[in-house]
């Protein structure tokens, strides 16, 4: 047991430590920065207002205008579309176009909310062509103080600008006007274009991890008699590059997994891409640590993925992302380092049995000339 519990807390340990550095890199990188609107697998890289409208179901489209306040009162949005069809609360839908207000917040006194957001959308294939007019109004104060602040977002053609104000009951924001076809000197919507970003940062997350577990999995064995032909420099070498590199095959997959089920739902998606990253660590870092069984492993590392995932959504609402991906780190490497002690008393206790005779028929073939020592 003793064992046992040590490797877990070196594995724990390891993580941890090579989780923080990389926290200072990605600090020192402004890595979350630029990954913004980019849906990552340990990363919170969506705004407060599309974290709102993920939320409330909305849809998401081109154009797309998007309304956030931070109290009870009821603000609403307005959009006259290039066909001349007015979009708000009483004419939901543009018949013509398909524009629809499919999130309206506030006006119901069951569900008011103190993060509110409202949404118009149009399918990219079917928005018509010209200029569209959008505004907010101040429909009813509902006990909150005025003037309300809000934030208006617009998405455009792979663009996104924000606008800012505030409003007393009864007044309506300055009008904007624009074309999506004329929006070039609006900032890059950062998600339509950094995939790429997403699956790189995570592919070094994870080899980062597999390398660290490889090395302090290995080492601290040599002290509890296992075989010096795992400690020369080739196979700590080898066993360096070949965690690094399914670790980072692990990350990538796992990322892969997440991208695109996270827009039906994120959390489902953090669950089986996390599920799938600490499965496929657990077997590749068993080619690479002596006394790290195979189905051990596999089962260790999905299931410290699992708890990583529960951990990094508990602490996306409670802390943030940032404390979120230590966790995960902390659990796998736990998970995992655990096993390495259960095989060494499974082992044991067949020694005892068996009276020295060893039936080699019996034991995984990997394990027979260890046990005939």
């Amino acid at each position: 047991m003793g064992t046992r519990l040590l490797f877990g807390v070196i594995g724990l340990m390891t993580a941890l430590l090579g989780a923080w550095g990389l926290e200072r890199l990605f600090a020192w990188w402004r890595t979350p920065d630029a990954l913004q609107d980019t849906r990552t697998l340990l990363f919170r890289t969506d705004p407060e207002i599309v974290q709102r409208l993920r939320q409330a179901g909305a849809q998401f489209g081109d154009p797309q205008l998007s309304l956030m306040w931070n109290n009870i009162n009821d603000l609403d949005l307005h959009c006259i579309e290039p066909t001349g069809v007015h979009i708000w609360f009483r004419n939901r839908r543009s018949e013509p176009t398909g524009g629809e207000l499919d999130v309206d917040a506030n006006a119901d006194p069951t569900t008011r909310t103190n993060r509110p957001v409202e949404n118009i959308y149009w399918a990219p294939s079917s928005a018509p062509q010209g200029i569209y007019e959008v505004y907010v109004h101040h429909f009813a104060n509902h006990g909150a103080p005025d003037p309300t602040p809000y934030t208006l977002r617009i998405v455009a053609n792979g663009r996104v600008r924000e606008f800012r104000g505030s409003l007393r009951p009864g007044e309506e924001s300055q009008h904007v006007r624009f074309d999506p076809a004329q929006v070039h000197d609006w900032a890059v919507l950062s998600g339509t274009s950094r995939g790429w970003l997403a699956l790189l940062v995570m592919a070094g997350w994870g080899a980062l991890l597999g390398l660290l577990l490889a090395l302090m999995l290995r080492l601290p064995q040599r002290w509890f008699g296992v075989d010096a032909r795992h400690f020369g420099w080739r196979p700590v070498l080898g066993g360096l590059i070949g965690g690094a590199i399914l670790g980072a095959v692990s990350g990538a997959i796992g990322q892969i997994i997440f991208y695109p089920l996270a827009t039906l739902s994120e959390s489902f998606a953090r669950y089986l891409g996390l599920l799938t990253l600490g499965g496929l660590l657990g077997y590749g870092l068993h080619h690479f640590i002596p006394n790290l069984p195979l189905n051990p492993a596999r089962l260790a590392g999905a299931i410290g993925g699992i708890m990583g995932a529960y951990g990094f959504l508990w602490s996306l609402a409670q802390w943030s992302d940032s404390t979120g991906r230590l966790i995960v780190a902390g659990l796998l490497g736990l998970a995992i380092g655990l096993m390495i002690t259960i095989l060494r008393a499974q082992m044991a206790i067949v020694r005892v049995r068996s009276g020295g005779q060893i039936v080699a028929r019996r034991l995984p073939r990997t394990h027979q000339l260890e046990l005939r020592r």
